[in-house]
């Protein structure tokens, strides 16, 4: 995701904004910059790069706490992200099984409609402080359906 934003900035590294664009890109990847901080991309010869970065971004905020973007277009609703997830597999019997949840089941992720979908996010071991980031429902993901930014 970062390296698709970099593609879209000036990539001049003319520091107007402070920083880098490799720099500015983290920013803007976290949220804490927006594009209208780069001067060099609100000039004229930057506006298609523009747009498609206000369009790449508008998809990162729909993004959840724990950094899922998933995309339900990609999604073949296989269900390996439902047994590979940390608290899945700890926590219910049947994901553990390779079955998946149940459905009254507390779980991370859950197939809805064929397609995966957070069903408490709350519940991620990726929101735990002392925690290593988990992100094996990106890394099993066969269609790359789960993007963690």
């Amino acid at each position: 995701m970062k390296q698709r934003i970099l593609e879209l900035l000036p990539k001049t590294d003319c520091q107007m904004c402070g920083m880098t664009c490799t720099d500015f890109a983290d920013f803007l990847l976290s949220g804490d910059l927006t594009p209208q901080e780069c001067p060099t991309l609100q000039e004229d010869a930057y506006t298609v790069q523009r747009e498609a970065l206000a369009e790449l971004l508008a998809q990162l905020a729909a993004r959840a706490k724990t950094g899922h973007l998933i995309d339900r277009d990609k999604c073949s609703g296989c269900g390996i992200c439902l047994i590979v997830c940390e608290y899945n597999a700890a926590n219910d019997s049947e994901s553990r099984q390779g079955k998946g949840p149940y459905a009254g089941a507390k779980v991370v992720l859950r197939i809805i409609n064929g397609r995966v979908v957070l069903a408490d996010e709350t519940l991620c071991t990726r929101l735990l402080q002392a925690a290593d980031k988990c992100s094996k429902c990106q890394d099993h993901c066969p269609t790359q359906a789960i993007v963690l930014v």
